[in-house]
């Protein structure tokens, strides 16, 4: 019998009980079938028993639960009595007796209950009830994949979410996130809440998550205020259940490998290559034939070397491990659950890896009647490991640029033992020294909640948290010999510590109250506060005695540094909520919030950020009753709602002067004393961001089976903060300023089906979202030029402005008949021929345009799954489309002696044999050559468009009787695939997700893994 049963018991007055056994014998008198034994088994869909399943005598207080075979007994009073059988996320099944003293139960998983309860802001709605826009994630598309964050794995997941994992670096392969496209010039990262406090989502073991919910429109994130412009993500860690403790454990091993590589040519090819660019910019070849022999058949390696830089740096295992263990259970009085997990993520390349550590313990505890308390507390700590270069820094990613630079006919090392170098060095001898950037950091996240019930429709609720982050950071550049010829130095040590505290809380009341049985009022209010303590150290010195001495005092104390500075921010706001529906058919909902920022002079400092939604559940319409069974759910929203931003400012007083303290001493009677000037420019008039949104929904529900989401949004952003040039004559820094103005409308679509057919349970869902984005402000100006990258008002953000091309110059006599060239220098035939935009007979900056954006225009995903009996598989893809990317010539290879390294692109290239091409000549001046990227055109613009099969788990679940022997109520094995095929037109060689197609960065990674889950 069960605890709850006992409890009940143990809450019966004596009369009752006294009653119930007069009842029971009057009924044993009066009836041959009284005291009726009932066995049965309980299994689910796929047959396989089910533990700890309830079983109840209706309106008696009877009941017991399925043991680990699924097995029961119960002992009904008579055969008229009905057996209620009922399980978390299962169809509740009620079932008369009868004359039957065996009954076996097939119980179905009920998706539609698994989906009743959505997290929101500040507590729970049943999703029937949402009237804004909500996207939410099955944690069990998180589970089992081998990740080393939780942002890479919601690629796809999420309509209206776009998601981009532009590197694979163990402890930097998080995915930038935009909701809704991108609505400020700054920071548009989504606020990020675990268990009701904001926090950093990728210090979380995926296997640890619950729920996960993104509040997309004004009227489901305005309850957040000043943070929530950008989206909300809203996690919700696992807690413990009311009886018998589980014990699970997760392990997976598995292998990285690069995604894509660059396929880039050998010596003697690149040497013929390098011969035909010197002749076509009228210079002498650099080879013989005999001395392309030697690249050929190696018989001289020190001088003619066939060095494959790509083989001698992935040297890395790229092994990847991960284990959870997870405890849980507790009483009705209270519940625990504690996590404990470990995650090794060996680079691909050697001397980069990072090595994560997660405890979490979440309890609940009940002491007295109406009072809730509860505890959650994590820990992270992170060890990171990357390997750096000698010369400009940039860890990992300027040891990729510079082994996709360096050419293949230079020695790594020669016979002697001397390294092969160029003007950088040699970036495996990096490699070889041991040269790393070691990174400690640790996370501490404490959250205490108490809620006190004052009558039954009236609770007061407090959350305290603290949060502390700290990173030491250490990086001792090593001197290195190269060669007798070539040396680097002097040996040096960078220490830097970041470290930031934040204490928050939030206190709310909350009513509720239904009148006539079909009026619902929900009321929320509270008060928020928040301090937020920044600290940044840095310390250099140089010319230690040795490569082993790498304590800070070991250096020469000329020249060395020591700098350091504080910074802090609070914030207040109150907040409300009020949700009313008539009969769960007619829905409103309105919010506020009211945020005060220390960044903000005091006439700005408040702002008002307020949102209302309303929907109508059309289905529950008495008029539908004669297609109910057909269309179970039929519901229209709309929303509007306001919303602000603070979190572009990098400067946390914006509003106010401060004083510089570094170089500013001043001489004073003949002495150099310290001095301070104002240097910033300041704007006391400075405010908040402001978000408006537009929202339009609809949902639909076929048969319970399939569930189809639509909305449409208008988002505008005005007052965006920029920084604004003073005059020269100020001799001030930029200020910021709100001078912008950008508008976000898009479209959403969102399908999930789930289906049993006899013995296969089958589910599809799929994804996929429109959006435009254009600016309308931009301080005054019609434009901003940097480079490649143009701000146009009428534009989208991430426009991309070159030149137009038009094929290849075919001839001398194609080249005199063109538009005079100003931007090419002397070209020849195969050269890039740009067009003249103004037709005004010359070739000038003038002529250039929008020639493309990053932002890709549709973002999609799908998912198939099927479960048969014991075996399950899952397939999941993901992609963009409509995005472009811009190759450097790193990309694509430069032809530049030592320094060059072309790639088989320009295998096809123009020449006067083979003019039926679109590949420019070569030339020998690397980037500078007149048709490299280096001249921003359209024709180094690649299709970022992309499908991307992003997981394929394959599973197999152990028989219940067989893991029953074994004391375990759940065993499965499986294999799971991370970033396993990609389908794309982009430059062969390189990830679509890689920024903007350049060399210098670590490259995306699949990941194969095979992993057991076992359930005590």
């Amino acid at each position: 019998m069960n605890y709850k049963l006992k409890e009940r018991k143990q809450r019966r007055g004596s009369f009752f009980k006294v009653l119930i056994l007069m009842m029971a014998m009057l009924g044993f008198g009066m009836s041959a079938n009284a005291q009726i034994t009932i066995t049965g088994t309980v299994s689910d869909e796929n047959s396989e028993p089910m533990i700890g399943i309830t079983i109840a005598v209706k309106n008696a207080a009877i009941g017991t639960a399925t043991d680990m075979d699924g097995k029961y007994t119960i002992t009904v009073p008579n055969s008229n009595s009905v057996l209620v059988y009922s399980y978390i996320g299962y169809e509740r099944q009620e079932i008369p007796v009868g004359s039957r003293k065996v009954i076996d139960v097939r119980l179905k998983e009920n998706t539609k209950l698994l989906d009743e309860v959505v997290v929101v802001g500040f507590g729970t709605q049943k999703k029937a009830n949402l009237t804004g826009s909500v996207a939410t994630v099955d944690s069990k598309m998180l589970e089992n994949r081998p990740l080393s964050n939780v942002s890479a794995g919601l690629a796809g997941l999420l309509p209206g979410v776009t998601i981009t994992q532009k590197s694979g670096l163990p402890g930097g392969d998080g995915g930038t996130i935009r909701v809704r496209g991108v609505g400020t010039l700054n920071n548009a990262n989504p606020m990020v809440l675990v268990d009701g406090v904001e926090a950093t989502m990728d210090n979380i073991d995926p296997n640890d998550i619950e729920t996960l919910t993104v509040l997309k429109d004004a009227a489901s994130s305005s309850i957040f205020g000043a943070k929530a412009a950008n989206g909300v993500i809203l996690i919700t860690t696992k807690k413990g259940k009311a009886g018998k403790s589980q014990i699970s454990y997760l392990g997976t091993f598995g292998w990285q490998a690069p995604t894509a590589l660059p396929d880039y040519i050998r010596s003697a090819e690149y040497a013929e290559m390098y011969n035909e660019a010197l002749k076509n910019d009228g210079k002498s070849p650099k080879f013989t034939e005999a001395e392309i022999q030697k690249f050929r058949d190696g018989s001289d390696p020190d001088n003619f070397a066939d060095t494959d830089w790509q083989d001698l740096l992935y040297q890395g295992s790229g092994f990847q491990t991960n284990h959870n263990i997870n405890v849980s259970g507790g009483t009705d009085k209270a519940r625990y659950m504690t996590s404990v997990s470990y995650l090794q993520q060996d680079g691909v390349i050697k001397l980069t890896g990072k090595k994560q550590y997660n405890i979490r313990t979440n309890l609940d505890i009940n002491p007295i009647s109406k009072l809730d308390v509860g505890v959650n507390l994590s820990y992270t700590r992170m060890d990171l490991e990357e390997a750096t270069n000698s010369y400009v820094g940039g860890g990992a990613d300027q040891i990729f640029r510079q082994v996709n630079l360096i050419s293949p006919w230079i020695p790594y090392r020669k016979s002697n033992g001397d390294y092969g170098t160029i003007s950088d060095g040699n970036p495996i001898a990096w490699i070889d020294l041991g040269q790393q950037i070691l990174k400690k950091r640790a996370y501490f996240l404490g959250i205490g909640t108490i809620k006190y019930e004052f009558i039954k429709d009236l609770s007061l609720k407090g959350v305290f948290s603290y949060k502390t982050f700290n990173e030491d950071q250490n990086e001792f550049i090593k001197d290195i010999q190269y060669n007798p010829n070539k040396y680097h130095g002097p040996n040096r040590m960078h220490q830097r510590n970041y470290s930031d505290e934040t204490v928050a809380s939030d206190i709310f009341l909350n009513y509720s109250k239904t009148f006539d049985r079909k009026h619902n009022l929900i009321f929320l209010g509270g008060f928020h506060s928040e301090y937020y303590h920044y600290k940044y150290t840095y310390a250099y010195r140089e010319k230690f005695p040795s490569n082993n001495l790498t304590d800070l005092n070991g250096g020469s104390t000329a020249g060395m540094k020591n700098e350091g500075y504080t910074r802090e921010l609070s914030m207040l706001s109150w907040f409300g909520r009020m949700n009313y529906d008539y009969a769960g058919k007619y829905l409103l909902e309105a919010n506020f919030r009211y945020d005060g920022s220390s960044r903000f002079a005091e006439a700005n400092r408040w702002g008002f950020f307020p949102s209302f939604s309303g929907a109508w559940r059309i289905s529950e319409e008495n008029f539908m009753e004669p297609v109910r069974n057909s269309i179970s759910n039929l519901k229209v929203r709309a929303s509007w709602g306001k919303l602000g931003n603070q979190a572009a400012l990098d400067d946390y007083y914006p509003t106010i002067p401060t004083l510089s303290l570094s170089n500013q001493d001043y001489a004073f009677g003949g002495k150099i004393v310290p001095g301070g000037a104002t240097v910033y420019a300041k704007n006391p008039n400075l405010k908040w961001e402001e978000t408006r949104t537009w929202n339009i929904g609809l949902d639909v529900g076929i048969t319970n089976d399939l569930n189809i989401t639509v909305d449409y949004y208008d988002k505008l952003t005005s007052d965006i903060l920029m920084k604004v040039p003073t005059p020269d004559t100020y001799a001030l820094s930029d200020f910021w300023d709100n001078v912008g103005e950008v508008s976000n409308k898009g479209i959403e679509f969102s399908a999930q089906y789930n289906k049993q057919f006899k013995n296969v349970v089958f589910s599809f869902g799929g994804n996929i979202a429109y959006n435009k984005n254009k600016i309308l402000k931009l301080a005054g100006q019609n434009e901003i030029i940097d480079g490649k990258d143009i701000k146009r008002v009428g534009n989208a953000l991430n426009s991309i402005y070159g030149y137009k091309t038009d094929g290849l110059y075919q001839s001398q006599e194609d080249i005199d008949n063109w538009a005079t060239n100003n931007i090419q220098g002397t070209v020849v035939p195969g050269d890039l021929r740009y067009v003249d935009v103004t037709d005004d007979g010359k070739l000038s900056a003038a002529d250039r345009v929008i020639i493309g954006c990053t932002d890709p225009k549709f973002v999609f995903g799908f998912n198939v799954g099927a479960v048969y009996k014991g075996f399950d598989i899952l397939v999941f893809f993901q992609g963009t489309a409509g995005g472009k990317g811009y190759m450097e010539s790193e990309a694509i290879g430069e032809l530049n002696g030592d320094n060059g390294k072309p790639t088989s692109f320009w295998r096809n290239r123009w020449t006067p044999e083979n003019k039926n091409t679109d590949i420019p000549r070569l030339s020998s001046q690397g980037k500078s050559g007149p048709s490299m990227p280096t001249v921003i055109s359209s024709y180094w613009l690649q299709d970022g468009t992309y499908l991307r099969l992003k997981n394929l788990q394959l599973g197999y679940t152990l028989p219940a009787k067989l893991t029953h022997n074994m004391q375990m109520s759940k065993v499965r094995v499986f294999y799971s695939a991370q970033n396993l095929l990609t389908f794309t037109n982009f430059v062969k060689g390189w990830d679509p997700e890689s920024p903007v197609g350049r060399g210098s960065h670590y490259p995306q990674v699949m990941v194969n893994s095979f992993g057991i889950n076992v359930t005590f």
